[in-house]
């Protein structure tokens, strides 16, 4: 019985709960708890995930009604989350875009189409291994860069997402999200697929800042040294540290 609480609240610590209620959590008798110990561990992950899935909620519930920023009164949808709350990878991109607006998730454009192919083409899966969000949950007008008091705004609801899921690797897609998470490390051109250690606020996730779907759609070459070529080699050492978790 005992094994199986501390199991429990392992995956907790792993997944969930701040350091510090865990710790609160386990001074407590086990009696308090109207815990089944019997349970599987296969039930165990369905906890979790109902967990996970019910903190992602209430933050987008929160999200859908914001309006801190003046990008409330222009937005058709908010655009909070698609894919699924793997804890393994987590992908940032930019801002919404017209499509996006309309159908309220991110990447259903063209743009998203082509991320959808380049994770098919090493195996993985926006349906099945990736939790994909933006920077900015609304989009900005004639999809011009995001505002300071906008990121701003939006930070609330992108770390509290990260909090939830807490995943091992996070793609950085485009600028936008470099800035937002690493600072002013360079352009996207430059530190493209190169490994970042992360801090304490990504929970020490490792993180790769990687081209948008957008650009490599402007430049449509294929050849050695290209951005379409680069980004081939980055998603096969992505898969390569995937497969590794």
């Amino acid at each position: 019985m005992e094994n199986c609480f501390k199991y429990y609240f392992w995956y907790r610590v792993q997944f969930f709960a701040p350091k510090n209620i865990i710790n609160f959590e386990f001074n407590f008798p086990l009696t308090i708890f109207n815990f089944p110990f019997h349970i599987k561990h296969s039930q165990l992950t369905t906890i979790m995930e109902k967990e996970v899935y019910d903190e992602l909620a209430t933050i987008k519930q929160k999200c859908l009604a914001c309006h801190k920023c003046s990008l409330c009164e222009t937005r058709t949808n908010v655009v909070f989350e698609d894919g699924v709350p793997n804890p393994k990878l987590m992908l940032i991109g930019e801002a919404p875009g017209f499509n996006e607006d309309k159908q309220g998730k991110p990447f259903v454009g063209k743009a998203g189409q082509l991320l959808d192919r380049i994770f098919e083409s090493v195996g993985l899966s926006r349906k099945r291994d990736v939790y994909i969000c933006n920077t900015i949950k609304c989009r900005p007008p004639d999809n011009r860069n995001p505002l300071p008091e906008e990121k701003e705004a939006c930070w609330e609801y992108l770390k509290a997402q990260i909090d939830i899921i807490q995943p091992k690797i996070i793609l950085l897609c485009g600028n936008v999200a470099v800035q937002s998470i690493l600072g002013d490390v360079g352009g996207i051109t430059r530190i493209r697929g190169k490994w970042f250690d992360g801090d304490d606020k990504v929970y020490g996730a490792k993180l790769m800042p990687i081209f948008h779907p957008s650009y490599l759609l402007r430049n449509d070459a294929r050849t050695k040294g290209s951005p379409k070529w680069l980004m081939w080699q980055d998603i096969q050492k992505i898969k390569r540290e995937f497969d590794k978790l």
